[in-house]
């Protein structure tokens, strides 16, 4: 995972949840990062990557992709639930961090590779779905 680490320095913008690692989540088959009540504005296009923010480090989780309204179009979308699968690198990140019982994620708006700094946008929580065998 080396070449997939970035440095933590958390953006202005950025979102941050710590979030409870369920007792089943040992034998989860997937899980799913649910961002609830999120507003973004109608005229922008944005990706929303998660990262695990671990000490100095952020590894990529996984992203969403929010098409824009239209460009000319005004005001705030909101989306009661964006679900984001983070199933690959958490489970393998918990093999690792066999007693851990809580994750810290970092939300962060893009547009293709650049962050989007000023980009006025909220989350109003966050949590973890499982799906089990």
């Amino acid at each position: 995972m080396g070449s997939n680490v970035a440095s933590a320095h958390p953006q202005a913008n950025s979102k941050e949840f710590v979030l409870a690692l369920p007792p089943e989540f040992a034998a989860a088959h997937s899980v799913v990062l649910v961002l609830n009540d999120v507003r973004l504005p109608k005229s922008a296009a944005v990706v929303l990557r998660a990262r695990l923010a671990e000490g100095e480090a952020e590894i990529p989780l996984g992203s969403i992709g929010v098409l824009a309204e239209s460009k000319d179009a005004q005001g705030t979308a909101t989306h009661a639930a964006l679900r984001i699968d983070i199933t690959k690198t958490l489970l393998r990140w918990r093999q690792e961090h066999p007693y851990a019982s809580a994750v810290r994620i970092r939300v962060v708006p893009y547009a293709g590779k650049e962050a989007l700094p000023d980009l006025e946008w909220s989350a109003a929580s966050a949590s973890l779905t499982l799906g089990t065998r």
